[in-house]
């Protein structure tokens, strides 16, 4: 026999080094995890997300650039009727056979040119043309502002509808985890039954079959709150949603749904929602656009004044002063410009007409909306008529299924009901309860949409 065999190939020794790499690799995840339980995990409040939303969603900020845009049109448009300045400089050489100034002949010459001069025009009268294009632009402006006020409260209400998702799976969670405290616990008792001999292994499977199905669904609502978590972080636009988290408040309003049938919430909320403002603004935009368009109609007027004076200069000049010719050929003007439209092709008609049917498209446009938010407004007053029903008969369902599961396992824990009909009992509860949750919280959604229509700010307070 071998005595000097390497200990290194027995069982004994690979055992041996298979534990120590599995204590490393145990250490090393629990130094991972530490490192990552321990970075700071910033709790948001529904405001927070939906202000952080406004400030920082990408199609917000276009519409932000685009309302910047429209101020500076107004802006352009009122410095149009300041008076017109400009100055012309102009140099020329020519060649070529010219008329001597004394004999007649011609001759060859070449000759330099310069020209300078300064001139203004003021309007006087565009037929009101340029006043309308004013009114115009400011309109489309304030039509601007409130598309971004609409936009921003779409953001608003998608942000709310995410934030209670998250609220509804973290309860679900919660809900799941004390369904597995409570099935271990029963495996327990079930246990101790089976060793004093009150009931049948068979149970004991049975019960540790429900316990494995619980864990199961607390890794499911698990997830399923990390991807609720995951959607509103990608709605909100953060880089980094890993250390996101929402704020769970203290109590959750549950407010009873406003006595205030539809038609009167329409009759508000057409008064106060942006999205009305801005399109009854185009309807104004597209109103002073067409006055614009018939000015173009009508003759204008302005006063035009200027300066200007030329030095010339040929080759043959034996005495040349440019100063005293830049002085002696300078001369000013004063003076008046009609212009009358005779024809021009039938275009400013033309014109007239589109913006006419600019002016029925932009009416439409108007009805349209306030009938899109009138049936949202009934839509939202009969979700939430449903789901104040919905909730009121599961809040009465878990309560009933509470009890009916309370006696059950009164009755599982001295043998007279098997384990079957325990499990039963306790998947009919715990449907309830997320039946009743999910009631819960679509309720708190529908009265805060109604809410909305009636102007008051999205909180769960």
């Amino acid at each position: 026999m071998n005595k000097n065999k390497d200990v290194r190939n027995t069982p004994s020794s690979n055992i041996l080094i298979m534990k120590i790499k599995i204590r490393i690799l145990l250490l090393s995840v629990l130094f991972v995890a530490t490192g990552m339980s321990a970075q700071e995990t910033r709790k948001w409040t529904l405001e927070e997300c939906i202000d952080y939303a406004r400030e920082n969603n990408l199609s917000i900020k276009q519409q932000e650039l685009n309302t910047e845009f429209q101020k500076n049109e107004v802006e352009r448009k009122k410095l149009e009727r300041a008076p017109s300045l400009n100055g012309n400089v102009g140099y020329q050489l020519s060649f070529g056979r010219v008329p001597d100034e004394t004999t007649y002949e011609f001759r060859n010459r070449t000759t330099q040119f310069s020209r300078f001069s300064v001139g203004t025009s003021v309007p006087l009268f565009q037929g009101f043309s340029l006043k309308n294009e004013i009114r115009q632009s400011e309109a489309s402006w304030l039509a601007s502002k409130n598309h971004l006020e609409a936009a921003k409260n779409d953001l608003a209400l998608q942000i709310t509808s995410l934030y209670l998702e998250v609220l509804f799976n973290k309860e679900l969670f919660e809900v799941a985890r004390e369904q597995y405290k409570v099935a271990r616990e029963q495996v327990e008792n079930t246990r101790k039954l089976v060793d004093a001999g009150r009931v049948a292994e068979g149970n004991l499977l049975e019960i540790k079959s429900q316990a494995s199905r619980e864990a199961l669904n607390v890794t499911r609502m698990e997830n399923n709150l990390s991807l609720s978590i995951l959607t509103l972080a990608q709605a909100l636009d953060l880089k980094d949603p890993s250390s996101f988290d929402v704020e769970v408040p203290e109590e959750t309003g549950l407010q009873e749904q406003a006595v205030v049938p539809p038609p009167e919430l329409y009759e508000t909320a057409v008064e106060i929602m942006p999205r009305i403002e801005a399109y009854e603004l185009d309807l104004e935009s597209e109103r002073h656009a067409l006055d614009a368009a018939k000015g173009q109609l009508y003759p204008s007027l302005s006063l035009d004044a200027g300066w200007s004076t030329s030095v010339s200069k040929s080759k043959s000049t034996q005495e040349f002063d440019f100063a005293s010719r830049f002085r002696n050929n300078a001369n000013e003007y004063v003076g008046v410009s009609l212009r009358i439209p005779i024809f021009n092709g039938l275009s400013a008609r033309k014109n007239v007409k589109n913006q006419r049917l600019n002016i029925q498209n932009a009416q439409s446009e108007l009805q349209q909306e306030k009938q899109n938010l009138r049936k949202d407004i009934q839509q939202a007053w009969a979700d939430a008529d449903a789901a104040l029903k919905k909730y009121e008969s599961a809040q009465t369902a878990v309560e009933s299924y509470e009890r009916s599961l309370r006696y059950t396992e009164k009755k599982y824990a001295v043998g007279l009901v098997n384990p079957v009909d325990y499990s039963v009992a306790r998947a009919d509860y715990i449907k309830a309860q997320s039946d009743f949750l999910q009631a819960k919280y679509e309720y708190m959604l529908r009265t805060r949409i109604l809410e909305f229509y009636r102007g008051e700010p999205l909180t769960l307070e």
